[in-house]
């Protein structure tokens, strides 16, 4: 796999999360949900690289970003909140959610998890990532913005939560987020598991 993708702005290059990238061979079939697709740089490459992939967000802007800036002729775009979106049952090789669930009460984050595992394809692989306990916000004891809820998670409760899946990666990183505002860091939990 390499780095191209159609984009319609030379300025803008999409780039999928690297642990993603390394076991995407692990994939039996072509069916990818992306649950918070964002500005779809995951989603956008795996299109682009033939799977068909879903991409489910709550922010129009998020995805006219996607549809203004890239030709994906193999991603669908759905505008919903990702804990009303219905997972079609053994439709999905992968599932995938990348610094999106943090951003809900546990419990929801929990049921979101319950509808993946009970959907995702026998032998599909699931792809999280989320702050960890590690993150600076968490010793703040307060939100971001107001009305947004932040859940943070520990390594082993992660591990705890996909027990009955096969362990693919783990990883507890703290790195430097220059996505958005000022540069800060951010601590987070990165999943991949084989149902």
């Amino acid at each position: 796999m390499n780095n191209y993708t159609k984009s319609k702005n030379e300025n803008t290059q999409p780039k999928m999360a690297p642990e993603l990238r390394k076991y995407i061979k692990l994939l039996n079939g072509k069916e990818v949900l992306d649950l918070g697709v964002g500005k779809g740089y995951n989603s956008v490459l795996l299109s682009n690289f033939g799977f068909n992939v879903t991409g489910v967000d709550i922010s129009n802007e998020s995805l006219k970003y996607i549809e203004e800036n890239f030709d994906c002729a193999n991603l669908t775009l759905i505008n919903k909140d990702v804990r009303e979106f219905e997972i079609e049952k053994n439709k999905y090789d992968l599932i995938l959610s990348s610094n999106v669930l943090h951003f809900m009460p546990k419990e929801d984050f929990l049921k979101i998890i319950k509808k993946i595992k009970e959907n995702l394809k026998e032998d599909g692989l699931i792809y999280i990532s989320v702050f960890s306990k590690e993150d600076p916000s968490s010793k703040l004891n307060k939100d971001f913005k107001e009305n947004t809820c932040i859940s943070y998670f520990s390594k082993e409760e992660i591990l705890d939560i996909f027990s009955d899946f096969t362990t693919i990666l783990i990883s507890d990183e703290y790195s430097l987020d220059l996505g958005h505002g000022k540069p800060h860091y951010h601590g987070m939990i990165k999943y991949i598991g084989k149902k």
